[in-house]
C-alpha cells in the first residue's frame, strides 16, 4: 500500500471512529436522566424548571384553559412545584419547549403516563415505542369512568368507520333517535367539530368530512384548512352536549 492510499484509509477510519463517538453521545443524552427542580406548572402538561426551561411531557395533551375538567390535570402537577424529579430529555417542540418523559426519584413512577392512567389527559403524538401501554392505559381510564372521562347517557350508541386518507368519519346510530346538537367530536390535538340541529334516527348513519362542503341531513363538514386526522395512528372522540364521553375510536395503535 501506498502512503496515499494509507493516508486516505488511516482518515477514512478516523472519521469513521469520531462520527460513531459522535452518535453514541447524542444516544446517551437521549436516554440520560436529569435531576430537575420544578419551579411553577403552566398547565396540565407544562411545567418550567428553575433554570427557566419549559418542559412539555410527551405522549399526552391535557385539557385546555377554560375547558372542562382543565384543573384536574393542573392541580395533579402542582403537587411537584418546588418538588425534585427525573426527566428523560428527547427534543425541542415547535414552541421550543423541551419535551421530556417524567419520573419521580423515589420510585421511577412515569408521570406521563400516570397522568393517562388517572384519566387527567389524553394520549398524544406517542412515541412508536411506548403506544401500546398509553393506549391500553386510556382505554382502561375511559372504562372506569376516570377523571375526565365521564360516561353519556348514550355511551355504546355508536360505532366509527375512520377513512384518515379522505379524511371522513361515518357515525352510525345503534340506539334510537338521537339529536347531536352541540355534541363534540375531537381528535388527539383536541381540534374540534361541534355539530349543529340535526338528528340520526336508529340505524342510520351520518358523515363528517374535514373538508369544505354543504352540510345535509347526513352529511356534514369541517370546514377545515388543514387535514385532521394522522395517517399513521390518531383517535376520535365523541361527546355529547354536557362533555361526557360517548364514543371513541383508536387506530393505529
Amino acid at each position: 500500500m501506498n502512503k496515499k492510499h494509507a493516508f486516505l484509509l488511516s482518515f477514512l477510519i478516523t472519521g469513521l471512529i469520531a462520527s460513531n463517538i459522535y452518535l453514541f453521545s447524542l444516544i446517551s443524552q437521549e436516554n440520560k436522566l436529569e435531576t430537575v427542580i420544578v419551579a411553577r406548572v403552566i398547565d396540565g402538561d407544562t411545567f418550567v424548571l428553575e433554570d427557566e426551561r419549559q418542559i412539555r411531557l410527551t405522549n399526552i395533551n391535557a385539557p385546555e384553559k377554560n375547558s372542562p375538567y382543565y384543573n384536574l390535570s393542573s392541580d395533579y402537577l402542582r403537587k411537584f412545584e418546588n418538588q425534585t424529579l427525573n426527566i428523560k430529555v428527547s427534543q425541542l417542540d415547535r414552541y421550543s419547549r423541551t419535551l421530556a418523559q417524567v419520573y419521580l426519584p423515589t420510585t421511577n413512577e412515569y408521570i406521563n403516563l400516570k397522568i393517562v392512567e388517572q384519566g387527567l389527559a389524553t394520549k398524544f403524538l406517542v412515541n412508536d415505542k411506548e403506544d401500546s401501554i398509553f393506549n391500553k392505559a386510556e382505554s382502561q381510564a375511559i372504562e372506569s369512568e376516570k377523571g375526565i372521562w365521564i360516561k353519556s347517557q348514550y355511551y355504546n350508541c355508536f360505532e366509527s368507520t375512520i377513512d384518515e386518507k379522505e379524511e371522513i368519519i361515518i357515525l352510525k346510530n345503534l340506539c334510537q333517535e338521537i339529536n347531536l346538537q352541540k355534541w363534540i367530536i375531537t381528535d388527539e390535538s383536541s381540534k374540534s367539530y361541534k355539530f349543529k340541529d340535526i338528528s340520526i334516527n336508529e340505524g342510520k348513519t351520518i358523515s363528517l368530512h374535514s373538508t369544505n362542503g354543504i352540510d345535509d341531513s347526513s352529511t356534514v363538514y369541517w370546514n377545515f384548512k388543514t387535514n385532521i386526522w394522522n395517517n399513521d395512528k390518531d383517535t376520535l372522540y365523541l361527546f355529547d352536549k354536557e362533555d361526557k364521553i360517548v364514543h371513541y375510536h383508536s387506530y393505529g395503535y
